[in-house]
């Protein structure tokens, strides 16, 4: 019976494009129309422009799960290796020579780790890194809204130091360490720039913004970046850094740009800072 159907349907079609005009009206026939677009007569069915089938609308999360499942797996991977990371931390004690160690075994995991990670998905990173980015205008942007991000960083830790002196406060987490300039350098500003962008801006952005739009992908990196730094009360100033971050690598394709940027934040904010506060 389908196909009884599909031959009358086929021979009505040819009828009508062998007419070429409207029966109604007489105006020429536009064949991607059920009805004639002068006086809106329909000449053939409906069915034969608009498919009887619509596909279901999945939501974000479906989206993720079958076009992005990896961001689970290394966001998790991160969240683990962390989480040893602070049983350690506990195990050892608060003491500057515990608080080095802690700092030192931290550092280590991270690049273990992002190495590890970066093997397995290296086609994901391989086409980010190829790309320099800095000839991009993105890039300059960047670094310009840098110098904005920064000074509200320390209007805002500023505020929080005036609402509790003693609060914890990375500045002195830093300062107490007997880590030395190179040593600083090495671990709270390359070490982090490096990885963390190629965790969160280099594989979770880019497989999320294969599944959504770029900027929801880039607000829930930056959601993600800011929860796995364990800081409640600079969780919204590291969720905007993460924000600036993701609009970068978006923007010039490349992980070179943020990773400059964010190593930029943390030697101001561990070398600088502390100076204007003196």
């Amino acid at each position: 019976m389908d196909t009884g159907n599909t031959e009358i349907t086929t021979h009505q079609d040819t009828a009508i494009q062998q007419l070429q005009h409207c029966s109604y009206c007489g105006a020429s026939l536009n064949f991607s129309f059920y009805f004639c677009v002068s006086c809106a007569t329909p000449y053939k069915s409906i069915a034969n422009v608009v498919s009887p089938y619509i596909p279901p609308q999945l939501t974000e999360s479906e989206l993720i799960r079958t076009k992005a499942p990896n961001v689970w797996r290394v966001f998790w991977t991160y969240a683990i290796v962390l989480f040893f990371v602070l049983i350690f931390a506990v195990s050892m004690g608060f003491d500057s020579t515990a608080r080095n160690y802690t700092l030192l075994m931290a550092t280590a995991c991270m690049i273990v780790t992002t190495v590890v990670v970066g093997i397995i998905y290296w086609p994901s990173l391989a086409v980010q890194l190829k790309r320099f980015g800095f000839f991009q205008k993105y890039a300059w942007y960047g670094l310009g809204i840098l110098i904005g991000m920064l000074l509200l960083n320390y209007m805002y830790s500023s505020f929080l130091m005036y609402l509790g002196p003693n609060l914890p406060s990375f500045n002195d987490l830093f300062s107490k360490m007997e880590l030395g300039p190179f040593g600083k350098l090495f671990i709270i500003c390359i070490v982090p720039g490096i990885t963390e962008e190629i965790a969160f801006r280099g594989l979770i952005q880019h497989w999320l913004q294969i599944a959504i739009k770029p900027w929801r992908a880039i607000i829930l990196a930056s959601a993600l970046f800011a929860a796995m730094h364990l800081s409640v009360l600079h969780a919204p100033y590291i969720f905007l850094l993460g924000l600036l971050l993701g609009w970068m690598k978006w923007k010039t394709g490349s992980l070179y740009p943020s990773m400059l940027v964010h190593i930029l934040h943390n030697y101001v904010v561990i070398a600088i800072f502390p100076l204007l506060r003196m």
